[in-house]
């Protein structure tokens, strides 16, 4: 009897249940034939520890490696690493209506583009067209150029003092000073004072929180606990992170000289569409963190990878220097049409280094097939871009940086040897109804600001052995600093 009752006390019971839900998990579950970590099926808890330690990602892309197109990533949840899963699973391409999003946002967080239901997201989406319009575009072109000409000043000075220059640094300052102005109406001034500032610093924090809110989102008692232990600071940083944009958007919302201005604010406050004061500032502070780290991370990325295989930065350098005569020649349209090779970095870049890394999660609404894989009512299914992008049944020499297999000799000839990569597999800015609505902005500044960089400067990398294929991710990439010896180029005569 007493053996009976100690098997009865509630941390033994606590016990009895969890091992009995592995049990199921693993040989009864609907799932239970679909390949993955068998430890992650058992206990899900362990995919979101994972995350919290930014090795999610990384394992990910292992366990694709590993297992292949499909990955139970944990009890109720599949990962799918081909070009058919996107158009299945976003693209909405055969008239159904969009899965919903499983969302990682606090529940009492304001909802913006990215995290809000499918009416809000038409409505917010609606507001900000016009600020990404071809039209709005062309104005903000200037504005775009102010900015990318102080960091070709700052990287002129910095390099003539003799001194190893940070492209990391000078990447991120530039694109917050442009999304700043964009999205709040003035810069973050980084670019004058070398520094993130406040705001900034209090963005970086958080992003290494979001794990956290994912955690609390889906096992609320483990979160209790947790939040016994860091809840206070995690709400403290989300708190002021908002406070401090809902400050600069009243300052611009406010301020009658800024009417008129070709930006993200005016979009939204000359809208139909009528948002209130925290969905501005909602959707201003993630469109500033979308906008700026993920530009910047790519051109960090593609450098650090031209940096790597020196014949590619050759050939870049020599394209971008004998396409153009002065530097004022280059503009986005001749960015655009002129520099062939350079593009193909950056689309390599996209695959090899993609600002976005993770899966991002739609409940299946009713029984599917994705990717011809059939898929029971209430499974939540994603792609998993960085997987997917390195996968070698879906790119030839995956591992290896090769702009040549996104030059258009590679998709044309069949005895080319890139001939067969799946392009449509890489979809970093997704696709469907909710792709990225800065695609143009971001493809626009990444083209005239790595453009202008091989233009004027001849980089090498410092550290010869440094290896980024392997970092930490919290839903943005860890990149710690790009070390390069930057000199002004030398002038043929």
């Amino acid at each position: 009897m007493l053996i009976l009752l100690l098997f009865l006390t509630p941390p033994s019971l606590l016990l009895l249940h969890q091992l009995s839900l592995a049990f199921y998990n693993l040989y009864l579950h609907p799932l239970r034939d679909y390949p993955g970590p068998r430890s992650w099926i058992a206990f899900p808890i362990l995919r979101y520890i994972e995350q919290c330690k930014g090795t999610f990602d990384l394992c990910m892309r292992g366990y694709h490696q590993y297992y292949g197109p499909v990955v139970r990533l944990d009890a109720d949840s599949l990962s799918f690493a081909t070009a058919q899963a996107w158009k299945d699973i976003y693209g909405y391409g055969h008239g159904q209506n969009q899965w919903p999003k499983v969302e990682f946002r606090a529940p009492e967080a304001t909802p913006h583009i990215i995290f809000s239901n499918d009416a809000d997201h038409a409505r917010f989406r609606r507001s900000l067209s016009h600020g990404f319009s071809d039209q709005a575009l062309r104005l903000q072109e200037g504005l775009i150029k102010k900015y990318v000409d102080k960091l070709i000043a700052g990287v002129r000075e910095e390099c003539e003092g003799a001194r190893n220059v940070d492209l990391t640094m000078w990447y991120n300052l530039t694109t917050f000073d442009i999304i700043s102005d964009l999205a709040f109406g003035e810069p973050s001034n980084c670019l004058e004072s070398k520094v993130y500032g406040h705001y900034i610093e209090t963005m970086f924090k958080f992003v290494q929180i979001v794990p956290y809110v994912l955690l609390a989102n889906f096992y609320p008692t483990v979160w209790a606990v947790i939040k016994l232990l860091i809840g206070k600071k995690i709400n403290e940083r989300r708190q002021n992170l908002f406070d401090l944009g809902k400050q600069i958007v009243m300052k611009r919302k406010n301020d009658p000289s800024k009417q008129g201005r070709a930006d993200f604010m005016e979009s939204m406050l000359k809208s139909k569409e009528v948002l209130s004061d925290a969905e501005l500032a909602s959707n201003s502070h993630i469109l500033f963190l979308a906008g700026s780290e993920t530009t910047a991370t790519l051109l960090t990325g593609v450098t650090y990878w031209m940096l790597k295989t020196p014949k590619t930065m050759e050939r870049a350098v020599r394209e971008v220097r004998s396409a153009f005569a002065k530097e004022e020649e280059i503009t986005f349209q001749s960015a655009s049409t002129q520099l062939p090779y350079m593009l193909a970095c950056l689309e390599e870049g996209l695959r090899m280094y993609s600002p976005i890394t993770t899966i991002l999660l739609r409940t299946v609404p009713e029984d599917v097939v994705v990717s011809g894989y059939p898929v029971p009512k209430g499974t939540q299914v994603g792609v998993h871009h960085e997987a997917t992008y390195l996968a070698p049944y879906n790119f030839h020499r995956a591992n290896e940086f090769i702009p040549e297999r996104w030059l258009s000799e590679a998709t044309t000839d069949e005895k080319n040897e890139f001939f067969r990569d799946n392009r449509d597999a890489r979809q970093p800015f997704s696709m469907g109804p909710r792709n990225c609505i800065g695609r143009n902005l971001a493809f626009s500044e990444m083209r005239q600001i790595l453009a202008r960089m091989l233009w004027n400067f001849d980089l090498e990398l410092v550290e010869k052995d440094l290896d980024w294929s392997k970092q930490k991710t919290y839903a943005l990439r860890v990149k710690g600093p790009l070390m390069a010896r930057v000199s002004n180029r030398e002038w043929e005569e």
